[in-house]
């Protein structure tokens, strides 16, 4: 599968996270603890495969690769910050939710920018074939981390 479309698909899925979790009403505190653990485990997947396959590629191209990827690497450490802060938190804490708005937030900015300033980069700067060989790596990548989770 072509890489951009994997990664599109992963954003899909959170994005989906974040309507039930939405949806989920304000005292559901076991449903919400799940659709947390769920969105944690998606966020770190996601952001694992892009940092150890998908940025790099990014980085070697000439241009604004580096600029983009320097930016989209702040915006995964501000993720990883708030995914920290809401583990800690107990679910009947009224931070909880107010800290799963702003990791919704920052994550459909980040999801924006990606698939609009960044994808947009990659299409100019990849061949279609090299996208092809990069979403196999990332798919091989996540089942490895997602069998590294399980165990």
């Amino acid at each position: 599968m072509n890489a951009l479309k994997l990664l599109k698909k992963d954003h899909s899925a959170v994005k989906s996270l974040f309507a039930k979790f939405d949806r989920t009403g304000k005292t559901s505190y076991d449903k919400k603890a799940e659709l947390f653990g769920q969105v944690r485990r998606e966020l770190q997947l996601h952001s694992k495969v892009e940092e150890e396959i998908f940025y790099p590629i990014l980085k070697a191209r000439n241009g604004d690769g580096r600029r983009l990827v320097t930016e989209a690497l702040r915006e995964h450490r501000e993720v990883d910050e708030l995914l920290l802060q809401i583990a800690r938190l107990k679910v009947s804490n009224d931070n909880f939710d107010e800290k799963m708005e702003t990791l919704i937030e920052n994550v459909e900015h980040h999801i924006e920018e990606e698939e609009g300033e960044i994808f947009q980069f990659v299409e100019e700067n990849c061949f279609e074939e090299e996208l092809e060989n990069v979403g196999v790596e990332l798919e091989k990548r996540k089942k490895t981390l997602e069998q590294q989770m399980a165990a």
